[in-house]
């Protein structure tokens, strides 16, 4: 008995609701247009659209083209005064390392003389003037106490 009733409302559900189903998708599919103009309508819209679609791309494009020319100018710009502040620092080190040597001559082992040093000797001593706080006296040369 359960049969039956399973039968017969799977017979109705298929009865009614396969027509109504296609009455619905009639009603809601799009009719092909039957006239030609109607359907040349309806491309030149779609080639419209494509073409304003198209136009805003290349604007927009054309905006982050000039705003990335622009940061490379800014960059170079940026570039180029650094390049100017090393090679004036590097300038600066070349004229601090010619006014003080920049190696100095390896010390001599106890009891040896250094090669091209002049013979060991009493070691000259500053003069007096050289403590004067005018510099007055510093202006002068020292004196040679070495000379023969």
């Amino acid at each position: 008995m359960l049969r039956f009733r399973f039968t017969s409302g799977l017979t109705l559900g298929l009865a009614v609701g396969i027509p109504v189903g296609a009455l619905i998708a009639l009603m809601l599919a799009p009719s092909p247009p039957s006239d030609p103009s109607t359907v040349t309508s309806l491309q030149v819209q779609e080639l419209t659209r494509k073409l304003e679609a198209a136009q805003e791309e290349r604007e927009r494009m054309e905006r982050q083209l000039q705003q990335f020319t622009t940061l490379a100018e800014q960059m170079t710009a940026s570039f180029n005064s650094l390049e100017t502040r090393f090679k004036a620092l590097e300038e600066a080190q070349r004229a601090a390392a010619g006014a003080t040597p920049v190696a100095q001559p390896a010390l001599p082992l106890a009891g040896q003389a250094a090669p091209g040093s002049a013979p060991a000797g009493p070691k000259p001593t500053a003069p007096a003037a050289a403590n004067d706080p005018s510099g007055a006296a510093a202006a002068q040369p020292p004196a040679n106490t070495n000379s023969p």
